[in-house]
C-alpha cells in the first residue's frame, strides 16, 4: 500500500515555509552587502546584494569603510549587524577629521590659523592630533610655534607643538603628535584650529610648507576612551 503522503509536494511546501518566514521576519539570515555610507556618528548603511536601497546597519566588527563588503546578519524582529568581512577584510574608516593643502600657508608673524578641521568629538573619547608639513622661516633666529584651538571657544590652547628651528631658509620637517579629549557624556561640534606664529624680533615671518604630492596636514583620529588618556587636553 502506498503512502498516502508520498504525493505530496514536499520541496514546495519547504520553500513556501522558508518565504513565509523571511517575509514575516522570524528567520535569521546571513547575507553579503556593501557599505554604501557612513554617518558622522559612524553609523553604516549598507546595501544588500539584489537590492537597492541602504538600509542602517550596526557593525560588530569595528568602523567600515565606505564600499567594503560585508556580511550582515539579519535578526528579528529588525536587528542588522555586521558581522564579517565578504571577503578580505577592508580597512577602517581613516581618521575622523583631515584638513590638508598642498601649497604654502601665508607668510605670517602673529599668531594666523593655518589649518581647519570641522568634526564631531563623540561623547567619552580621546583623539590624536597629528601635524605634518614643512616649516621655513625669514631669519635663522625665527622659532615657528603651532599651537591647537577650538574655535569660538575661551582661547587657551588644546595643545602646542614644539618650537622647530629653522635657521633661515632652509625648509624644515614639523612632524608631531599631541592628543584631545571628550569627557563629556554628549558629542560636540567642533572645528580645532590649527595656528602659526613667528616666535623672534619684529618684522620675521614663518610658513607652514606643503607641495603637490607632499602636503601639509592636520589630521584627527579618534584613538580610545577619553579615560584611558588622562593626558590628553580636554575639549569643553
Amino acid at each position: 500500500m502506498r503512502d498516502r503522503y508520498d504525493q505530496l509536494p514536499v520541496k514546495a511546501i519547504a520553500e513556501a515555509v522558508l518565504e513565509s518566514l523571511a517575509r514575516l521576519g522570524l528567520m535569521w539570515r546571513l547575507r553579503p552587502a556593501t557599505v554604501a555610507s557612513v554617518e558622522t556618528d559612524g553609523t553604516p548603511h549598507a546595501i544588500f546584494d539584489g537590492d537597492t536601497v541602504p538600509i542602517r546597519v550596526v557593525s560588530m566588527v569595528g568602523p567600515v569603510a565606505v564600499n567594503a563588503r560585508v556580511m550582515v546578519m539579519t535578526s528579528p524582529p529588525s536587528g542588522n549587524h555586521i558581522v564579517g568581512w565578504a571577503g578580505p577584510p577592508a580597512p577602517g574608516g581613516g581618521p575622523d577629521g583631515l584638513a590638508l593643502a598642498e601649497a604654502n600657508s601665508a607668510a605670517v608673524t602673529a599668531q594666523t590659523v593655518v589649518l581647519s578641521v570641522p568634526m564631531i568629538l563623540r561623547a567619552r573619547t580621546a583623539y590624536r592630533v597629528e601635524l605634518g608639513g614643512g616649516v621655513a622661516g625669514s631669519t635663522a633666529a625665527v622659532q615657528p610655534l603651532f599651537r591647537l584651538f577650538r574655535a569660538g571657544a575661551v582661547p587657551l590652547p588644546l595643545g602646542e607643538f614644539y618650537r622647530y628651528p629653522v635657521f633661515g631658509g632652509p625648509v624644515a620637517n614639523c612632524d608631531g603628535t599631541r592628543y584631545i579629549r571628550r569627557v563629556a557624556d554628549t558629542d560636540l561640534p567642533a572645528t580645532i584650529q590649527l595656528t602659526l606664529e613667528a616666535v623672534a624680533g619684529s618684522g620675521t615671518t614663518a610658513t607652514h610648507v606643503g607641495a603637490v604630492g607632499r602636503p601639509r596636514f592636520l589630521q584627527i583620529t579618534a584613538c580610545g576612551e577619553a579615560a584611558k588618556f588622562p593626558h590628553a587636553v580636554a575639549v569643553t
